[in-house]
């Protein structure tokens, strides 16, 4: 009986401890989820680009982010003066409480159109603002803005044509001369799409000039203009038009033996060994697939050329050389009696003897000196105002990328190099990375009626 005493008295006494824990134990966990529901780490924001000046139409990329109890709203607002524009707003419902009550980050891209918001040129300014999940400041959780002051400026810049060429042909060039009201960023012309860089004209204050071509197969022009972008992304325009004359162009039939497979394959190999197939097979892997990589490198060489004339007088050709191929060449392969392609001849193929000297055809800067393709060994002067000379089949290369070469100066030696049977130079002129006629440029009464005059 007494030991049953004992007992009870002993457990009497714990009674108010183990209540104590029990509270003690539910007063953390308070804690803990006070922790976590009073989180105050305020949500991110970052923007992409530059916003001081908007044009007329902007789209501007964002990313939010809140690595805790996530985003529950997101805006985007236009002030000026008093007015207040929304452009962007996104709402997200609680999917949790102790995290990821909402996603952690998000995306987006808003559009600013200053005719549709009804916005004035002059000051004003984009806020960006997120809310968290948290129960933080009275649950009205975290929250962020980023201020970004601006200026409207929605007026394009003017442009005025002051010359351009009557006529233009496939394969042809020219230049267009023009004035802009205002500092652009960006400036040239464009002509069935394809934007023509522009340049200074050397002594002549507020003067541009673009040198333009068009591409050997050309069927008319759709559209040409002079375009200039501002700093606030505000494109001003000057069309204008050309008489386009149709060319026709020669027609070739070239016969492919096994003899020139069975030379030519084994080089290829080292370069291509993705190709596959019998000899055929691969020598139509190259002149298709590698043909088409290799004249898309060759444009993306010759897009960003020198604003500054190197070139003076026409464009030489290698001296004591006979024409081999045309220019725009259009050419039918067969191979044992059968057609099995197609394709067009852009450069003009010059033989003279074996291992000929291969001079520059006017001075340039070389951007390229190694091997690509269906084009051997290459070397690729930039002569400024958007004109380049090819030089290819090399068999020897004495030039490297960074030379300053003068009109004549040597570059290596004529062979055989690439989709060549036999030694000779193939040689092409480009403007803008578009190859055209070189018979243009070698003719120095064409180049001073439809291109120096222009800059004189």
């Amino acid at each position: 009986m007494a030991s049953n005493s004992l007992h009870m008295a002993k457990s009497g006494k714990n009674t108010p401890l183990n209540f104590l824990f029990i509270l003690g134990v539910l007063f953390l966990g308070f804690l803990i989820c006070l922790f976590f529901l009073l989180e105050r780490e305020k949500p991110s924001i970052e923007v992409n680009g530059e916003l001081s000046l908007l044009g007329a139409q902007k789209k501007i990329s964002f990313a939010v982010s809140d690595k805790k109890s996530g985003i529950r709203h997101f805006d985007v607002i236009v002030r000026q003066g008093k007015t207040e524009k929304k452009l962007y707003e996104q709402n997200f419902e609680r999917q949790g409480y102790f995290s990821k009550a909402g996603p952690n980050h998000i995306d987006g891209q808003v559009n600013i159109d200053t005719t549709a918001l009804g916005v004035k040129d002059g000051d004003a300014a984009i806020v960006f603002t997120a809310q968290d999940f948290s129960f933080w400041n009275l649950f009205k959780g975290n929250m962020v803005h980023r201020v970004f002051p601006i200026t409207f400026d929605t007026q394009p810049p003017k442009v005025d044509r002051m010359d351009s060429p009557r006529y233009i042909k496939p394969g042809g060039a020219g230049i267009v001369i023009y004035k802009m009201s205002e500092k652009a960023v960006s400036h040239g012309v464009r002509i069935n799409g394809y934007f023509h860089k522009g340049f200074p004209v050397s002594g002549k204050e507020g003067l541009y000039g673009a040198t333009i071509a068009l591409p050997y197969d050309t069927e008319k022009i759709g559209s040409a203009a002079v375009e200039a972008v501002d700093e606030a992304g505000n494109i001003g325009k000057a069309p204008f038009g050309m008489i386009f004359k149709k060319v026709i162009f020669k027609k070739d039939r070239i016969n492919v033996p096994e003899s020139f497979l069975d030379l030519k394959i084994p080089e290829f190999s080292q370069y291509y060994p993705e190709m596959t197939g019998n000899q055929l097979e691969k020598y139509l892997y190259v002149n298709n697939s590698v043909r088409l990589a290799n004249n898309k490198k060759i444009m993306e060489i010759c897009q960003n050329s020198i604003p500054e004339q190197l070139w003076h007088g026409r464009f030489n050709r290698m001296a004591r050389s006979s024409n081999r191929a045309g220019y725009a060449d259009h050419r039918t392969y067969y191979f044992g009696g059968q057609e099995v392609d197609k394709q067009v001849h852009l450069g003009i193929d010059l033989a003279s003897t074996r291992h000929a000297q291969v001079t520059a055809a006017n001075k340039g800067k070389v951007i390229y000196a190694d091997y690509l393709g269906i084009y051997g060994n290459m070397v690729i002067l930039d002569h400024g105002l958007g004109v380049f000379s090819l030089y290819s089949h090399m068999s020897t290369i004495d030039v490297k990328p960074g030379d300053l070469v003068e009109k004549g100066g040597i570059l290596g030696a004529t062979g055989k190099t690439g989709m060549a049977g036999g030694d000779h130079l193939h040689f092409s002129m480009l403007v803008n990375g578009i190859m055209v006629n070189p018979l243009e440029w070698w003719d120095e009464s064409w180049l001073d009626l439809h291109i120096l005059s222009y800059l004189k």
